[in-house]
């Protein structure tokens, strides 16, 4: 069974008492947004902030409706404020 690791940063970091999340992805976890509603599942405290979040592979923005990176890996960087 593949999985997806999510690094968390800011204020998700804080609600989920660690640095990184791993799910476990069936075959049917075929986009970003399919692993977000499977995180939303599992830890439903961060599924708010998730609908804001940035999701990031490597160096680059990606969108709920892109497959999954090949690494299974994914950055959740929430919104910043301020000036």
């Amino acid at each position: 069974m593949k999985h997806v690791v999510f690094e968390l940063f800011a204020n998700l970091r804080k609600l989920a008492g660690t640095e990184e999340l791993r799910v476990e992805a069936g075959d049917a976890v075929l986009s970003v947004g399919d692993a977000l509603t499977l995180l939303a599942r599992e830890r439903p405290e961060l599924a708010a902030s998730l609908e804001r979040c940035a999701c990031v592979s490597g160096d680059t923005i990606v969108r709920r409706v892109d497959a999954l990176p090949a690494d299974g890996r994914i950055a959740l960087l929430p919104p910043v404020a301020g000036g």
